[in-house]
């Protein structure tokens, strides 16, 4: 990449949604701001939902332009700065994330432009070694939880040296596309750009379904996701998750799910509430790797499914309710 004439590289937007994110915002930025990239050719757009903390001082520290997010929401905040971004190529920062090197946009770009089919760079979630227990599982996952791993598909994996391309067949739905995660422009729009909720895996789903299959994964950087501290902050994002599948389910829209080629949805619930099959996963994967953190993974793969039924219920009593007073 050191080769490479500054003339010659794409123009990157950096897409970073926030919401009282000054615990983790300054460590972010600083990663951006270290890139060893053409300053003119980085733009730094961060969509903020209004916080009420110091993150708007922090951000107006750095060569950043400021959107407002009427919504809060940070797949809202994303589709805003996709509507304002200048840049061919587009990079989905989270304020959690940190660029683990100077060269992190280098080398996130190679395969993109040396492959045009590939749609996208994901980049690996790197651990240290003072993260919480929990967070180094989240790391070690790669995927935000059990219930979706189980449905991550099998795929061709080509070895490109510096990183690895992933050849998705259609029906496949990768859980990918977040997080320190490059797009190219162009196929966003090609797909009929963003809805007003820019959610990943649903926008991988329709991706795939309009012919682009390959995606790359770099080797040699990566970042620092800072995910999750306790238990407790864990749950609350899958709360999240939980109320946003069934929203977008309640207005009929398409989730990733419906466009997937998978096993029962019921056989993948089962699998994770029974304990013992996680159980069995996680010593193959301690194994492998002799990362203790693996050992959440049957706790974790029960919780997950003991949340996401918390949030069919309050979704199915609020519906209810709602009938009710409607017809009053």
């Amino acid at each position: 990449m050191e080769s490479i004439k500054a003339s010659t590289l794409p123009t990157i937007s950096v897409i970073l949604p926030t919401y009282n994110a000054e615990k983790d915002l300054k460590k972010c930025l600083d990663s951006i701001k270290m890139q060893d990239y053409p300053k003119d050719k980085l733009e730094i757009l961060v969509i903020d939902g209004g916080s009420k903390d110091k993150t708007l001082e922090i951000a107006k520290k750095y060569k950043t332009t400021i959107l407002f997010n009427p919504f809060r929401d940070c797949d809202e905040g994303k589709s805003i700065g996709l509507r304002h971004a200048k840049g061919e190529i587009i990079a989905l920062i989270d304020a959690d994330n940190e660029l683990s090197s100077p060269q992190w946009f280098r080398t996130m770009i190679q395969p993109l432009l040396e492959d045009k089919t590939i749609f996208g760079v994901a980049s690996p979630w790197l651990m240290r070694e003072d993260d919480p227990s929990i967070n180094k599982y989240e790391t070690l996952i790669k995927i935000a939880d059990p219930l979706a791993r189980r449905f991550h598909p099998q795929m061709e994996i080509i070895d490109k040296g510096s990183y690895v391309v992933y050849r998705a067949k259609l029906g496949d739905t990768p859980v990918v596309g977040a997080n320190g995660f490059l797009w190219r422009r162009a196929v966003i729009d090609s797909v009929g750009g963003y809805e007003q909720k820019f959610e990943e895996v649903n926008f991988i789903a329709r991706v795939i379904s309009g012919g682009y299959l390959s995606y790359a994964e770099v080797k040699d950087v990566g970042i620092y996701h800072y995910y999750c501290t306790s238990i407790w902050s864990y749950i609350k994002k899958r709360v999240k998750i939980g109320r946003k599948f069934l929203g977008r389910k309640g207005r009929k829209q398409k989730t990733w799910v419906d466009h997937a080629n998978h096993d029962s949805f019921l056989l993948a619930v089962l699998y994770n509430i029974s304990i013992i099959g996680p159980l069995f996963e996680a010593i193959g994967e301690y194994r492998k790797s002799g990362k203790v953190a693996w050992f959440w993974h049957p706790f974790i793969s029960w919780l997950t499914i003991l949340v996401y039924g918390y949030a069919v219920i309050e979704y199915t009593v609020k519906k209810g309710f709602q009938t009710i007073t409607a017809k009053e």
